[in-house]
């Protein structure tokens, strides 16, 4: 038979191994809660990492987006100055071609002029030399009988 003593002495090393169980198990799951703390907190500073990258990236986009809109900008402000520009000498160049062909008119209706008063000019000398030829001198008054009679 069973002592009463090792009874007690059976039932207090239960309670002993019970309690290091227990204290074993409690220990053991404060270990898991710490490690799974780190992992995240580990976890958390991998994703704080990678946000900043996306964030990083995301910004970066945004500046490359802004700068290809002021390149495109620029582009179309230097598009529209050259357009500016080649009107102004398309308008200049039409000036000056109307100026030239007004200055040609001017010219050429000149030329017509002095080439009509030289023909006139040798018709008269024609008609002279044939007048002279003639006889016909045009050092005498016609009217030189009608003002000997007054």
């Amino acid at each position: 038979m069973i002592d009463h003593k090792e009874l007690e002495e059976y039932r207090s090393a239960c309670a002993a191994r019970d309690r290091a169980s227990l204290a074993y198990r409690r220990k053991e799951a404060y270990l898991q809660r710490l490690r799974k703390l780190q992992e995240k907190e580990i976890e958390n500073q991998e994703q704080a990492a990678i946000n900043q990258l996306e964030d990083s990236a995301h910004l970066d986009v945004l500046e490359y987006v802004e700068e290809c809109k002021m390149r495109r900008r620029l582009s179309l402000v230097y598009r529209a100055n050259e357009k500016r520009r080649h009107r102004e000498w398309e308008r200049l160049k039409k000036e000056e071609e109307r100026e030239q062909l007004h200055r040609s008119t001017k010219l050429v209706s000149l030329d017509r002029k002095y080439v009509e008063l030289a023909k006139q000019k040798e018709r008269a000398c024609i008609a002279l030399d044939a007048l002279r030829h003639a006889g016909c001198s045009f050092n005498v008054n016609p009217f030189a009988a009608l003002l000997d009679e007054l």
